[in-house]
């Protein structure tokens, strides 16, 4: 009898397993821009998305992750679990502000901050995966950022408002989270 529980007990967690990689979500960026799925949304899913994140504020803690940056991986791996490929996603981010900080690479932060740069590997992800990041050349210029300072990635504006204007004009929808 008790071996009949055990053997029981034994295929119970092995499917309870197996359901649980079933309904396991599908990520471009991996390790940031965690999400729930919503099964059934009463709005649907646009196939296409055209966005740019306007992010201006950063943490007071220089050793966390900027909260809006995640808030753009986040959007990217939802998107792709509900099946818009990442072909049909044109995504830009424009970084500005206390945010300004968080482009700089990593010796540049270190000099600043006496730490890496938490940021530079959502930023390179993000970068890999076709988002356009663009820093405000008022915010590099006002605080002092060198073009050698920025992260190699990163395309410099004359200003958050000039980017925001031109990808506007270009059809991108604005999304603030800060």
């Amino acid at each position: 009898m008790k071996l009949y529980n055990i053997y029981s007990v034994f295929i119970l967690m092995l499917v309870l397993s197996h359901c649980s990689h079933a309904v396991e979500s599908k990520r471009l960026i991996q390790g940031y821009g965690q999400f729930k799925q919503v099964k059934e949304p009463d709005i649907k899913t646009p196939k296409k998305l055209k966005v740019v994140f306007d992010v201006y504020t950063s943490n007071d803690d220089e050793s966390a992750v900027n909260k809006g940056l995640n808030t753009v991986a986040r959007f990217l791996n939802m998107h792709f679990d509900a099946g818009v490929k990442p072909q049909n996603m044109q995504v830009a981010v424009i970084i500005h502000g206390a945010a300004g900080k968080d482009i700089l690479n990593h010796s540049a932060y270190n000099d600043r901050f006496l730490i890496d740069n938490p940021n530079a590997e959502l930023l390179e992800l993000l970068h890999k995966n076709k988002v356009q990041i663009i820093i405000c050349g008022q915010t590099a210029e006002f605080r002092n950022y060198k073009r050698d300072e920025i992260l190699d990635f990163v395309d410099v504006s004359l200003s958050a408002i000039t980017a925001l204007v031109k990808l506007q004009t270009k059809g991108y929808q604005l999304i603030n989270f800060n």
